[in-house]
């Protein structure tokens, strides 16, 4: 490793930081594609991926530093989006806001919307800003893990995440895991993405498999429009009429959080594809277990609305590294990124700092810049926003079903994806009724394609000598690390019951 390399990089860091304050159209990009994040996250079925491949063609004739800024700002923007309405709707814009609603969604319920939203304010600036520093500070030592990370270390991550089902479950560990079991069966459906053989496929649609953002719709929209239905008086969200406030004295009440929940975003969010859908669940769960009242969360804890905005907003830090030194994106977004950066003639890769000195510490000023100017629109607008979705539920709720359907259309643009919405809308508020959770199902959706194809993938490689696996340092630090959480998980069950 060229720590001389990394010293002129932190070096370079402050005159980045000037470069970006003293430009006035780059910071103007940086704010027009804050807004359109914010949009887009706050808007069921939209994703950030989707907006900024629609941008991506209008970027590349525009200079590096405003394209790039474009797509910095939505990709910040939409993280924060989604966990608004998360909290406001029970829908979480985006499929890393779903650990959101698990606590957010009940203070809302509870009068405390403007409270919740403010923690999230707080949550995403901080995991932005620290994880961003981690991936400066840290970029060396994480991306000598990244190198060592294959498929059976990917597939330890995902079953990881999949036996946080238990802790996400309530009481019932048992309904947890069935919940989990069936949306990986679900995530099953479709072609084989080895193989291209048709499993459980039984039209010519089902072969595309389920699309996970009309399912997410489905399962904590639809089924919420259901609920209130069955109630014969509807609720409302009720909350103290203004601004949500940032309460920095969150940073200081959950310092420990804050720090572990950013940690775990960072190191689950350099594992491409895995990050934005375990981690910030991983970060809930695991301020659940260290907290003084466990009993607390899921019925409107705060720390539990920081945990999975810290970890939410980290995984961008994570998901730079390999995106930036090995050329692989980490996530959506950064896959959208690493093509702007081609179009741009850059090659990321072990050269780029030797290549392009100073670039990395700019995309981490471009983040971190973006952060500061999504939190202050967002709170800017906060105001008007809570008091829209605080109307009646009567009014709201079929507003956000009739948008939830129009996203999961827009998703894939067919009927099947607007079938698959209600279909799993019928299916959560059965769950719900009979008292088995959503998250697991949730988490078994999003993170069962990448476990069977990483999984799979172990097995073909090391099918001529299969204890090879258990020979991998990092894989067998990640099982040590998965026994560990299993019986900690059994006497934190122990020690809730009790209660």
């Amino acid at each position: 490793m060229r720590w001389d390399l990394v010293l002129r990089e932190w070096a370079l860091f402050p005159s980045s930081a000037l470069s970006l304050v003293t430009s006035p159209f780059t910071l103007l990009a940086l704010a027009g594609g804050s807004f359109l994040g914010l949009v887009v996250g706050a808007m069921p079925g939209l994703t950030a991926v989707m907006a900024m491949a629609l941008l991506l063609g209008f970027t590349f004739k525009m200079p590096m530093e405003w394209g790039l800024a474009i797509l910095i700002g939505i990709y910040t923007g939409a993280m924060f989006g989604g966990g608004v309405t998360a909290i406001m709707t029970n829908i979480p814009g985006t499929p890393a806001a779903a650990a959101t609603v698990m606590d957010g969604f009940p203070m809302a319920r509870q009068g405390r919307s403007r409270e919740a939203i403010g923690a999230v304010i707080t949550g995403s600036l901080a995991g932005e800003l620290l994880g961003e520093l981690c991936t400066l500070l840290f970029l060396p030592l994480v991306m000598l893990a990244a190198l060592r990370i294959g498929d059976w270390e990917v597939s330890i991550i995902a079953i990881f995440g999949l036996l946080l089902a238990g802790a996400l479950s309530g009481r019932s560990v048992l309904k947890g895991w069935i919940a989990a079991l069936l949306g990986l069966m679900i995530a099953m459906i479709g072609l084989d993405s080895l193989f291209a053989v048709p499993r459980f496929a039984y039209s010519m649609e089902m072969s595309r498999g389920v699309n996970f953002i009309p399912a997410l719709i489905g399962l904590f929209g639809l089924s919420e429009v259901f609920m209130v239905l069955r109630e014969r008086k509807a609720y409302r969200i009720l909350g103290d009429p203004g601004r949500a406030v940032a309460d920095w004295s969150i940073v200081t009440r959950y310092a420990r959080t804050i720090v572990r929940s950013t940690l775990v975003g960072l190191g689950i969010g350099i594992v491409p594809g895995v990050g934005e859908s375990v981690a910030p669940w991983v970060a809930y769960d695991l301020a659940k277990r260290k907290s003084k009242n466990p009993e607390q969360f899921g019925k409107g804890a705060v720390e539990g609305v920081v945990a999975a905005e810290v970890a939410d907003n980290a995984t961008s830090g994570g998901a730079l590294i390999p995106t930036l030194v090995l050329g692989i994106p980490g996530s959506g977004p950064t896959a959208i990124l690493l093509a702007a950066l081609f179009i741009y003639g850059l090659r990321p890769g072990p050269t780029l700092m030797i290549d392009r000195p100073g670039f990395i510490a700019f995309i981490v000023v471009l983040f971190w810049g973006s952060a500061l100017i999504t939190r202050f629109v967002a709170t800017a607008l906060s105001g008007p926003l809570i008091r829209l979705l605080s109307a009646p539920r009567e009014i709201v709720l079929p507003t956000a079903a009739a948008l939830g359907l129009l996203g999961a259309w827009a998703s894939g643009f067919t009927r099947f994806d607007v079938t698959t919405a209600l279909l799993f809308g019928i299916v959560g508020y059965i769950m719900r009724v009979r008292g088995f959770p959503i998250p697991p199902m949730v988490l078994g959706i999003l993170i069962g394609p990448i476990l069977d194809a990483a999984l799979r993938r172990t097995f073909i490689t090391h099918s001529m000598a299969p204890l090879e696996i258990l020979t991998r340092p990092v894989g067998m630090v990640l099982l040590i690390a998965l026994l560990l959480v299993l019986i900690s998980g059994l006497r934190f069950r122990g020690r809730l019951a009790e209660h």
